[in-house]
């Protein structure tokens, strides 16, 4: 019988697209007072962007945005795919056939959950049932892997303040901040923005009193790393220790 194997939730940056310098430069081109290949650099670029983000011009960051190959339990992917705003391209129980070696398992530390199912599935498949139908004997914990596309709007000011509060599902929450880590030296500005600005949003402290929310930030951060037994992202790291 094909081996289970317990892993733990992934993320890995595909690739970017767009870039503040672009979009800080989209200015001048807009109201003629420069070509479309115009570019600015430094200073200039950090006014902007942030002149953008704090007077809520932010349709102007669905012009730069990420993929990310993402791997979680069904129970992570169900929540993941509710945003709207963004591509998927989910790995199909339908069509994978488990029986050939590619069972595995994502459950946080602490949580027994088995085999997922798996065994039964691979008996069902040995008796001559499809992959379409042996798949509903598998749990949630079945991982998955998921191709997620957002633009920067979606992501930074959409996505996180709702996926990094302490109301989130912890494993969506660790999901959620691996994609911030990877493209914190992508889009700088953007992300310093948005780390300062997740906090804001009403149900983001859920279940804890306290007078700087930010405490909500690390708190969220922490559980979540620590539920999984995984080691924070250098990256955040960083920003954590100010």
């Amino acid at each position: 019988m094909p081996l289970v194997i317990k892993a733990s939730p992934s993320v890995a940056l595909i690739e970017s697209w767009g870039s503040e310098e672009r979009i800080a430069s989209m200015t001048d081109v807009i109201y003629r007072g420069a070509g479309p290949n115009h570019s600015i650099t430094g200073e200039k670029v950090v006014r902007r962007i942030n002149s953008f983000l704090r007077d809520g011009h932010h349709s102007v960051l669905e012009f730069m945005g990420a993929s990310w190959l993402v791997e979680c339990s069904r129970a992570c992917t169900h929540e993941l795919i509710r945003h709207r705003v963004a591509s998927y391209w989910q790995e199909s129980q339908r069509y994978v056939d488990y029986g050939r070696g590619w069972a595995r398992v994502i459950a946080p530390q602490g949580l027994e959950v088995g085999d997922a199912g798996f065994p039964l599935y691979n008996e069902l498949r040995s008796r001559g049932v499809e992959p379409e139908d042996a798949r509903y004997v598998l749990s949630n914990a079945a991982a998955s892997r998921i191709w997620v596309q957002m633009n920067a709007r979606e992501f930074f000011i959409n996505y996180l303040p709702l996926r990094t509060g302490l109301g989130a599902f912890h494993e969506i929450r660790l999901i959620s901040w691996l994609m911030f880590s990877t493209v914190i030296h992508r889009f700088p500005i953007t992300a310093m923005w948005a780390w300062s600005h997740v906090v804001d949003h009403p149900d983001y402290c859920r279940g804890l009193e306290v007078q700087d929310r930010a405490v909500c930030r690390e708190k969220s951060i922490k559980d979540a790393f620590e539920k999984w037994g995984m080691e924070v992202p250098e990256p955040l790291k960083k920003l954590m220790m100010g």
